[in-house]
């Protein structure tokens, strides 16, 4: 199977340039999941959004007052986050990077929260690790969340418990199906997990469940 992009694989069916009715959907999704882990944002809060793709959360949380970076290492999705910044967002600055650099970029602390979506699953367990810690050098909180293994979450992606082996889904894409006790007791046991819940995503995004994990301070070990 060829591997794709996530540009190359989702621009069929989500507008690279979000219409109005686009962002105020996206808007939804981001203030249902707000009821969350809002708890953990000030007003105001500066947020690194890793793996921002279209900015639909970095822009509608730029639009509820949060001052946010975004970064992505596509060019194509970084100049489309930026068209859809300017057009809806407030206090955005989005950049092209390598997420794996952040330290190169960002100062030690210089955010409030780091926060990931759809992100993570996408790399081997050692890697994912290495993410995670790099990002509590820049917050004090991490909040990431992942599709998980259910029913829902294998029709959505075209996976059998055969094919889930390969790691490669319909669309060409790398990931990881962990169930929530896979990423909370084995993948990031190391870390000071201080929640996390499953939700099912915004429509608009996909039918499919994922999990919530909010991480807290230096790893364990």
């Amino acid at each position: 199977m060829e591997a794709k992009t996530w540009f190359e694989a989702f621009n069929k069916h989500m507008n690279p340039i979000f219409t109005k009715e686009d962002f105020e959907t996206y808007k939804k999704g981001v203030l249902k999941d707000l009821k969350y882990y809002q708890k953990y944002l000030k007003q105001g809060a500066k947020i690194l959004n890793l793996g921002c793709r279209l900015g639909c959360t970095a822009v509608p949380l730029s639009s509820l007052g949060y001052k946010i970076v975004g970064i992505d290492n596509d060019s194509r999705v970084v100049e489309a986050a930026q068209k859809n910044s300017k057009n809806f967002g407030k206090d955005t600055n989005i950049l092209k990077g390598d997420i794996f650099k952040l330290t190169e970029y960002f100062e030690k602390d210089s955010f409030d929260v780091c926060v990931s979506g759809g992100l993570l699953e996408h790399f081997k367990k050692e890697d994912i690790k290495k993410l995670v810690k790099l990002q509590l050098e820049l917050a004090p909180i991490v909040i990431a969340s992942m599709p998980v293994k259910t029913e829902r979450t294998m029709n959505q992606y075209g996976f059998t418990e055969e094919t889930a082996l390969n790691h490669h889904t319909a669309d060409g894409i790398y990931r990881n199906f962990w169930s929530e006790n896979e990423w909370v007791n084995d993948v990031l046991k190391d870390f000071n997990i201080i929640e996390h819940f499953l939700e099912t995503v915004n429509s608009a995004i996909g039918n499919f469940d994922e999990v919530f994990i909010v991480i807290k301070g230096a790893p364990s070990y």
